[in-house]
């Protein structure tokens, strides 16, 4: 699944060629998302409009339009966006275009079907339900030690559980979970609670660290993450700990570990992060 860095480099690299751009046609092929794609909606709030910005929250991308409505569009397990001149054959999974002036479009590929794309009206964005009761983002000011700790006094939650919660912060997915706490030297299963401050000012460094990082390389491929233009990200060359089980460590030669939290596996060095 694309996580904030992936989202954020396709952000950056839409934005180059996107703004400015008129979209003169909107063609539909597949509907069946985790949230039906509304045809309506999208063609009167969306089509003719030109693109003034495109923003990021979350994994959402926010295409702000000149008519102050937003294209929302979350990419989901297998979600790509395409952006390509409009002579290129249309391939099997791409679902949504958008056709602009200057003989390009934007294509919405999604094998599995569990991205969205969406339109919200002028002014409704701060309602819309997909944004409601979201945290900050780990790289604003407002992510910080003396946050943290402040949403995980007396928690027993383990802290990798803790850190992918939405709700606490933003976009800190699988991967980037457990980059960040090997780079902060805590176990993920410690319990968020039992931090301390010290542990939290590396924790909050250590994310934007990784992230900051993760961006800089265009994302991390596995599986089938491309970026706007179809290349792939390159973090993975960097991971110290996530996907390396039975690997040496590269700070102490130690066996990585992998062990599985709430359904997800979490990768660890048990030498360089003691419970």
């Amino acid at each position: 699944m694309p996580e904030l860095p992936e989202v954020e480099t396709i952000r950056r690299g839409l934005e180059r060629v996107l703004i400015g751009q008129n979209i003169r046609q909107i063609k539909v092929h597949e509907t069946r998302f985790r949230q039906p794609v509304n045809i309506a909606k999208l063609r009167k709030l969306v089509a003719g409009q030109r693109i003034a910005a495109l923003h990021r929250r979350a994994k959402y991308l926010l295409c702000e339009l000149e008519n102050r409505a937003h294209l929302v569009i979350h990419l989901g397990m297998s979600g790509r966006l395409l952006y390509c001149q409009k002579t290129l054959p249309l391939q099997k999974h791409d679902h949504i275009q958008f056709v602009f002036n200057n003989g390009h479009e934007l294509r919405f590929c999604d094998p599995r079907r569990f991205g969205m794309v969406d339109a919200v009206p002028p002014g409704g964005l701060p309602d819309y339900f997909h944004l409601q009761n979201l945290g900050p983002e780990p790289l604003s000011p407002p992510f910080n030690a003396a946050y943290l700790a402040a949403r995980a006094q007396k928690l027993s939650r383990p802290i990798k559980n803790f850190l992918m919660d939405g709700a606490v912060v933003v976009g800190v997915g699988n991967i980037y979970a457990s980059e960040s706490l090997f780079r902060a030297g805590i176990h993920p299963k410690k319990p968020s609670g039992k931090l301390n401050s010290l542990e939290w000012k590396k924790l909050a460094r250590a994310v934007r660290t990784t992230l900051k990082l993760a961006i800089a390389k265009g994302g991390t491929t596995f599986n089938d993450f491309h970026n706007s233009d179809g290349e792939m990200g390159y973090f993975q060359q960097e991971l110290m700990v996530y996907d390396r089980a039975g690997e040496p460590c590269r700070v102490c030669r130690h066996k990585i570990h992998r062990v599985v939290q709430a359904g997800r596996s979490s990768f660890y060095c048990p030498r360089c992060q003691k419970v």
